[in-house]
């Protein structure tokens, strides 16, 4: 008699661990004006958060109120120091940029009109290291604004105190030029003025112009 054919055993599947659910939320609501942003939303989270605006958009802030983001430090942030890498910075403040349009009810009116925000100049001065897996608070508000400009405030603060602050320096553009930023404000704040420019934003200003010139 023949001898019955060997089986091949199958291979085992590898399992596959369930995050928990709470590490699959976008954002969750601590406190008024703070949110916790998950590590699953680090890789969408720009794209996400205009999404989310249509299904369950953020509390609502007042164009000059500030904007608060908890985040923390992961292993795709660093750099051979352990530390946020200085570059990650800037990708943190576009997120909480996009963050502070999305809660004063300006992203809307930016996707409805295809206004483009683009950045003129940023200015970042480093005061503390956030290493590995430190958490930290990203704020974000609206200083003032010009003919053409708004002039946006960012500060980090971790465990510590102060990491890092900045300014940016961005307007919007469509596809006849630059928007106006107090027609773009009328929209969510009808009557609203800019606080006068601050003397360091206008000596900014002036540096950038001069070194802007002799290039």
């Amino acid at each position: 008699m023949a001898p019955a054919p060997r089986q091949r055993a199958k291979p085992a599947c590898p399992k596959v661990l369930a995050a928990p659910s709470s590490t699959l939320k976008p954002l969750q609501f601590l406190s008024p004006g703070e949110y916790v942003v998950s590590h699953f939303i680090s890789f969408v989270r720009i794209p996400a958060l205009a999404i989310r605006q249509f299904v369950r958009p953020l509390p609502a802030l007042g164009v000059l109120e500030e904007d608060r983001l908890r985040l923390r430090v992961w292993p795709n942030d660093i750099d051979l120091n352990m530390h946020l890498n200085n570059a990650r910075y800037l990708s943190f403040m576009d997120l909480g940029r996009t963050h502070l349009l999305a809660r004063v009810k300006l992203l809307e009116h930016m996707l409805k009109g295809r206004w483009q925000p683009l950045i003129g100049a940023a200015w970042v001065t480093y005061r503390r290291s956030l290493p590995l897996f430190a958490s930290f608070e990203l704020s974000s508000r609206l200083v003032c604004w010009d003919d053409r400009w708004f002039y946006i405030e960012q500060t980090f603060t971790g465990s510590q105190g102060l990491a890092a602050v900045g300014w940016v320096k961005g307007m919007l553009r469509d596809a006849r030029g630059s928007v106006d930023p107090q027609a773009v404000l009328e929209r969510v704040a009808p009557g609203v003025v800019s606080p006068p420019i601050p003397e360091a934003i206008a000596t900014w200003n002036e540096l950038t112009r001069e070194k802007l010139a002799s290039g």
